[in-house]
């Protein structure tokens, strides 16, 4: 009798498998492989770049935009891809800010110890907004997490004696030989590489069966809970996650920045991340990098310009237009433009 390779009868699988039917082939495996290679080469190229090419100011505005990548990151996981509107994100991202400006202040120089416990902060301040806010939704969501967004403001202006109140306070560079992340490379090369972190993390996110119920949750909760997924759990962890991301952004700017203020991480500051998250196009990760990009750069912009108190004005033009025309946000219009100029070049 044949064989097939695996020692079952080549007799047994022709019965079995239809003439005409072919198995599936490898090649596309292998040629999603190569594009997702080949479209990380770009955003490496530029990041390995700008050191030798911008000066120490513009090369911090550039660290500054990858560490509220992360922050935006974080808020996409609860607001992109969960749809719990939350106004307390900057409060996660200060959180993150004074517990490094603590710890520093009390010599703890360990950088493991410190990151450890800025993500336990975060746990526990995630699940503080999240358990009450399970039931809620929309509008009222919004306000409870306004509300704990206020009540740490009012916190660290009611402690001056430790966290300096509305004056703020400074933050001691983190020194680990050679390095310090006050250096303007330094600062750039530690932000980045929490960045991409940060960025295969969620990118992974996306392709589990977390990311999945995140999603279902965010369409329709009724529909999610119809087919078992567990509404709760999947709060709670959006919540979570989003609050270590934006916690370790905070600790990242604490040190880059070398000081800490509560207007910061204000309202405003939480509006801002809503904005980046909104204008970049929810549910992605270019969208979180080009929202963060436009709330750190486009403000410079218009102080360089001279018309500073212009911004807020014309930032809510360019949001409501990008709203009405594009609807995934300026990632969908980078989409757009792709497939355009591909289809003509092909075409």
């Amino acid at each position: 009798m044949k064989l097939a390779r695996d020692g079952e009868p080549a007799d047994q699988i022709a019965a079995v498998v239809p003439i005409g039917v072919a198995f599936p082939s490898a090649r596309p495996r292998l040629g999603e492989g190569l594009r997702r290679s080949v479209a990380v080469v770009p955003p490496l190229a530029l990041a390995i770049v700008l050191p030798l090419v911008l000066n120490d100011y513009y090369l911090y505005l550039a660290t500054q935009v990858a560490i509220y990548a992360i922050a935006s990151l974080g808020l996409d996981v609860v607001f992109g891809r969960t749809g719990q509107l939350s106004l307390s994100h900057a409060s996660f991202f200060g959180l993150g800010a004074y517990a490094a400006a603590l710890m520093a202040a009390a010599s703890w120089s360990s950088p493991v110890l410190q990151i450890v416990v800025v993500i336990a902060v975060a746990i526990a301040a995630g699940a503080i907004v999240a358990v009450p806010t399970l039931r809620l939704s929309g509008l009222r969501l919004a306000l409870v997490t306004l509300l704990f967004g206020e009540l740490f403001v009012w916190a660290i202006n009611h402690t001056g004696d430790l966290t300096g109140g509305s004056q703020g306070m400074s933050v001691p560079p983190l020194e680990i030989g050679r390095f310090s992340s006050v250096d303007p490379v330094d600062g750039y090369v530690l932000s980045v590489i929490a960045a991409a972190a940060a960025t295969l993390l969620i990118v992974q996110l996306s392709r589990t069966q977390l990311g999945r119920n995140m999603l279902a949750v965010r369409d329709s909760e009724l529909a999610a809970v119809s087919v078992g997924i567990r509404i709760v759990q999947t709060k709670i962890v959006a919540f979570i996650l989003s609050a270590i991301l934006a916690g370790l952004a905070g600790w990242l700017y604490a040190y880059v920045a070398g000081f800490v203020s509560p207007s910061t991480f204000d309202l405003f500051g939480s509006v801002n991340f809503l904005v980046a998250v909104i204008l970049g196009g929810t549910g992605r990760v270019l969208g979180a990098w080009l929202g963060a990009a436009y709330i750190v750069l486009l403000p410079e912009l218009f102080t360089a310009l001279g018309y500073t108190n212009l911004f807020p004005l014309l930032g809510g033009a360019v949001l409501i237009t990008v709203t009405l025309l594009l609807p995934g946000g300026l990632s969908e219009g980078l989409s757009r433009l792709a497939r355009a100029v591909s289809a003509k070049r092909h075409g």
